[in-house]
């Protein structure tokens, strides 16, 4: 395994965190009065996957409110009002249950791959012992 804690390989499978709110990169919506594009900055940028997960993860709670990741931030468009009350502890559900899933993933991928090897090292095993018995003489 991994000696460092931000290797994304198929070895390792470091849960992201929400560090903070970010109040520079938030902002109003272009066009709207009520909706805003509300930034939480994440503990580092999420590989493919684990995106993937997180909007599968967020549409399962079924709320109304868009959510989208920017690279190293979660992006909520909202009103600015629902925040803290609804979205927050809806953001943290859904980024624990992607955690937990992408976890899931990273050692199904990581058994996969060591039943690739084993399969491809039994087949060598086979094709020296096949040169081996090979005689030319």
């Amino acid at each position: 395994m991994s000696e460092d804690p931000e290797d994304t390989s198929m070895e390792s499978a470091p849960e992201l965190r929400i560090k903070r709110f970010n109040s520079d990169k938030t902002r109003k919506d272009f066009g709207s009065d009520t909706v805003y594009h509300v930034y939480f900055e994440l503990s580092r940028d999420p590989p493919p996957e684990w995106r993937d997960i997180f909007g599968r993860e967020w549409k399962r709670l079924n709320l109304t409110q868009e959510a989208g990741i920017d690279g190293t931030f979660l992006v909520l468009h909202c009103q600015i009002q629902e925040v803290a009350s609804m979205l927050l502890p809806a953001l943290k559900k859904a980024v624990g249950a992607t955690n937990a899933a992408y976890k899931e993933y990273v050692q199904k991928e990581a058994a996969a791959l060591e039943l690739r090897e084993d399969v491809w090292r039994e087949e060598r095993k086979g094709i020296e012992a096949l040169g081996a018995s090979l005689r030319f003489e």
